[in-house]
């Protein structure tokens, strides 16, 4: 199965690894033909692992060869290109991200974020994901500024444009 594995806090701060040392933390008989895509943690990758299984692989890979904890959200090629179908086209002005889970946060999560968005905001739940659409930049808005809280699950956000390219080039 093709898999995609989104990293979170990748080329933030001091945590800029090089694309080989990502490549070479994760390479064993689980993940082949691993590739990376832009600099902004995203792994690509064929695996016979559900990604609910490789999640804990990839993190225990990452944190042993970097040095520091690295949280994976990993998602099946189909599952994106899925995700992508259900979602319409941002109006003008407007940009769409895609907030990932590790598992659906529930109700309350959702309603916590939504408590937060800013009136530019647009949120819609989608499983696993939240789909932000926001009118003018991305820093304009209060959901920009959200780190983990605690009890807040963990989230990482790609644009729908990025998760877009990266499903065109494993197809």
């Amino acid at each position: 199965m093709r898999v995609v594995a989104f990293l979170r806090g990748i080329n933030v701060g001091n945590r800029r690894p090089k694309k080989d040392e990502l490549i070479a933390a994760v390479a064993g008989p689980e993940f082949a033909d691993v590739s990376t895509y832009q600099a902004s943690g995203n792994l690509l990758f064929t695996s016979e692992l559900e990604p609910a299984e490789a999640e804990p692989v990839l993190e225990q890979r990452l944190e042993a060869s970097l040095g520091y904890e690295v949280t994976c959200f990993v998602r099946s090629v189909d599952e994106l290109r899925t995700l992508l179908a259900g979602i319409p086209e941002p109006g003008p002005g407007a940009k769409h991200e895609i907030i990932f889970y590790k598992s659906d946060p529930g109700d309350e999560a959702r309603a916590a974020l939504a408590a937060t968005a800013g009136p530019n905001d647009t949120l819609n739940s989608m499983g696993r994901q939240t789909l932000w659409t926001h009118v003018g930049g991305m820093s304009e808005s209060p959901l920009a500024a959200l780190t983990p809280r605690p009890g807040a699950p963990v989230t990482t956000v790609r644009t729908a444009a990025t998760i877009d390219r990266i499903v065109d080039k494993f197809t």
